[in-house]
């Protein structure tokens, strides 16, 4: 089985649109100056769960005659903008070891899905 890949670039639009669909107030996703000066990032910050969804978009589309029985993830570093999102799947016969993050940086989330 080969490796599964799929990459999304991100902005300060999706980030803020992701915001809304999830209604999360939170201002380091959409207000630049906020996150930057208040919190200290560098830059916004890049959602968790927007991140879990790259990781369950892998499937989807490398396996779509496979069925997600179960997903468990862990994020283990925040991502910020501007980034282009690497999503990484290795499939086994059972299941598949995803990581996402930036391009070029260590992963920011790891995730296992498993198959029916």
């Amino acid at each position: 089985m080969g490796e599964w890949r799929a990459a999304l670039a991100t902005d300060p639009v999706l980030l803020f649109r992701f915001s809304a669909l999830t209604y999360n107030g939170h201002r380091i996703h959409y207000d630049r100056p906020y996150a930057t000066r208040a919190e200290g990032y560098p830059d916004l910050v890049v959602h968790g769960p927007l991140l879990a969804l790259l990781a369950l978009e892998l499937p989807r589309i490398h396996a779509p005659e496979r069925v997600v029985r179960s997903f468990s993830y862990r994020l283990v570093r925040p991502a910020f903008l501007p980034s282009r999102l690497i999503s990484v799947g290795r499939p086994a016969a059972s299941s598949a070891e995803i990581t996402v993050g930036a391009e070029g940086a260590e992963p920011s989330l790891t995730a296992e899905a498993s198959f029916s």
